[in-house]
């Protein structure tokens, strides 16, 4: 019987059909790739500098502020430094505040080093 189709040929045309001339017709490329996202690197390159900025700014306070208690020519000279270096970033008022505040507490133990020196040479 030439007409009548057994069931394993039956799914044997289908398999070819399907080889050939595929059924689906969908692209899952746009749902499986990764978007495309455009990055601005002066934008971003910006935002890492004010906040290295603003880290330095307030390191540079705590150093300052410890500058007043303890060691103050070591902490005052580096928040000194560190505080121009945060100014420089954007950090304005942290590190104007930090160089002026370790810049006061170097200054005063400098000077009461030497006026201390001062006096101990003069005994003799």
């Amino acid at each position: 019987m030439k007409g009548v189709l057994t069931l394993t040929e039956k799914f044997d045309e289908y398999k070819k059909r399907d080889r050939i001339d595929s059924d689906y017709k969908e692209e899952y490329a746009a749902e499986v790739a990764p978007q495309h996202i455009d990055y601005d690197d002066k934008d971003n390159a910006e935002v890492r500098s004010s906040a290295a900025g603003s880290t330095a700014g307030f390191i540079a306070l705590a150093l300052a502020i410890l500058s007043l208690f303890t060691f103050p020519t070591l902490f005052g000279l580096v928040s000194v430094l560190l505080g121009i270096y945060a100014y420089n970033r954007g950090a304005t008022v942290t590190g104007g505040t930090a160089a002026i505040v370790g810049g006061i507490a170097a200054l005063i133990a400098i000077l009461f080093r030497v006026a201390l020196i001062g006096l101990l040479f003069s005994l003799f």
